[in-house]
C-alpha cells in the first residue's frame, strides 16, 4: 500500500501572550487533516506593527498561514488591512469572539493581554500551597519547615489542620502545623525561622469537650482528663513564650474562619 504523501503546511502562530492557546486551537483542527504535515512556528510577545510585518513577510514567502491571537484592537485592525496587501492567509482567533461577545452584552473588553496564563499561573501556586499544607500537616516535613509562609503551633484539637488547611485554600499560603505534646521537645527549627508564627491555645474546659467527642480517644484517659489537659497546656505556654514574635490566638470561642481572619490580617 502506497505512503500517503503529507502535504507540508507552514503555520505561523502569533500572539501578545504565550501563544499557548493559538497553538492548541490549530493543532487540534489541523490533526483532523491526515493530508496534512504542519511545520510550527511561535511567536509570542508580539506586540508592535513592525514585529507582524516581518512574520507576515515571512508567511507569504512560505506560502503559510498566520494564526494571531491579539488582544490589543489596533493590531488587530491593522493586521486585517495590511493582510489585504499581501498573499498570506490569516485567522483571527480572539477578534470575532470579543466583538461577538461584547454586541452580545453591550461590554466592552478589558483588552489586557495575557490574562487567562496569569489565571493558570495563580491556579498552580494554589495547588502547589495545599499540597505544601498537606505534606506539613501534624508535625510532618520538619526539614522543609523553612518554606513554610506560615507556621502554626497548639496542642492536640485546636484546629491545627482545619486552620492550616482554610488559609492554604482561601488565600493561597503555604502553612506548616506543629504539635505541641507535653515533656516533648519541639524541633529546634521552630525557634529559629523567621516566617509568621502562630501559636493556638484554647481553656481546658472546651479542650476536654472537643476531646471527648472524639470516640477513637474514648480510652485515654489521660488524653481527656481535664488535670492533664492543664498540664499539657501550661508546657505548651512555656514552649510559645521561648518563640520570639509568636502571635497567639485563643480559640476557645471562635470559629475557623474567624481565627484564619485573624492570622491573616496580621500578616499584611
Amino acid at each position: 500500500m502506497m505512503k500517503l504523501q503529507k502535504k507540508h503546511v507552514h503555520v505561523f502562530i502569533v500572539s501578545d501572550a504565550t501563544g499557548m492557546t493559538a497553538e492548541m486551537v490549530i493543532s487540534a483542527v489541523l490533526v483532523q487533516f491526515k493530508e496534512i504535515e504542519p511545520v510550527f512556528k511561535k511567536f509570542p510577545y508580539i506586540k508592535t506593527k513592525e514585529q507582524i510585518k516581518a512574520i507576515l513577510t515571512q508567511a507569504e514567502a512560505v506560502e503559510g498561514i498566520v494564526i494571531y491571537s491579539i488582544v490589543s484592537q489596533e493590531l488587530r485592525s491593522w493586521v486585517r488591512k495590511e493582510k489585504r496587501k499581501m498573499d498570506v492567509f490569516t485567522i483571527d482567533l480572539l477578534g470575532p469572539m470579543l466583538d461577538r461577545i461584547g454586541r452580545m452584552w453591550n461590554l466592552i473588553p478589558t483588552f489586557n493581554p495575557g490574562i487567562l496564563r496569569r489565571v493558570g499561573e495563580e491556579s498552580i501556586r494554589l495547588a502547589e500551597s495545599i499540597d505544601f499544607t498537606l505534606r506539613h500537616d501534624d508535625g510532618q516535613g520538619i526539614d522543609t519547615l523553612e518554606y513554610a509562609d506560615l507556621l502554626i503551633l497548639g496542642v492536640s484539637r485546636t484546629s491545627k489542620t482545619p486552620t492550616s488547611l482554610y488559609l492554604s485554600c482561601n488565600n493561597n499560603l503555604k502553612v506548616a502545623n506543629v504539635p505541641i505534646i507535653e515533656n516533648i521537645k519541639p524541633p529546634d527549627n521552630i525557634f529559629k525561622l523567621r516566617m509568621h508564627k502562630v501559636g493556638l491555645t484554647i481553656a481546658p474546659e472546651r479542650l476536654a469537650f472537643i476531646r471527648e467527642r472524639r470516640l477513637k480517644y474514648a480510652g485515654a484517659t489521660d488524653y481527656l482528663d481535664i488535670t492533664h489537659i492543664k498540664k499539657e497546656l501550661g508546657y505548651c505556654h512555656r514552649i510559645f513564650n521561648q518563640i520570639k514574635g509568636l502571635q497567639i490566638i485563643d480559640v476557645t470561642n471562635s470559629s475557623i474562619e474567624e481565627v484564619a481572619n485573624k492570622i491573616f490580617e496580621a500578616r499584611q
